[in-house]
């Protein structure tokens, strides 16, 4: 007797709390919404180090994913450094850490047109957002 009482009052505790959970079917979190930290530093000296966090969308606004981003950097004596990276799903790419200087940043994905672009390394502490054209 006492066991049944204590397999159904255990029954009862395991249903109540999965009935308790939420499910991601009913109500999925939309993948735009969704904050992604900034994963982007800025230097705090020149030739110091940075990280730059890309995101690259097209031109409706959707992430680009499997973008290829390459960083250059050209320090101040002298020094030549490079990153590089590809981005995922939500069109974002988080490059290695390296010494900043004057940068340039070139971004390609297949079937658009390639991006080069001037970055102040000031700029890094935020999310650095580019859009690619598609190819005509």
């Amino acid at each position: 007797m006492r066991k049944n009482f204590f397999l159904a009052l255990l029954a009862f505790a395991v249903a109540s709390f999965v009935g308790s959970l939420p499910s991601s079917a009913q109500n999925p979190a939309p993948a735009q919404t969704e904050e992604i930290p900034n994963m982007g530093r800025a230097p705090k000296e020149p030739n110091g180090i940075g990280r730059l966090d890309l995101r690259v969308f097209d031109e409706s606004g959707r992430p680009i994913k499997n973008a290829y981003a390459k960083l250059e950097s050209t320090r101040t004596d002298g020094f030549f450094c490079e990153s590089w990276g590809y981005t995922d799903a939500r069109g974002v790419a988080v490059l290695p850490p390296l010494h900043m200087g004057r940068l340039k940043l070139i971004v390609k994905a297949p079937g658009y047109q390639k991006q080069t672009l001037t970055i102040p390394a000031s700029n890094l502490s935020e999310p650095v957002r580019v859009t690619l054209v598609r190819k005509k």
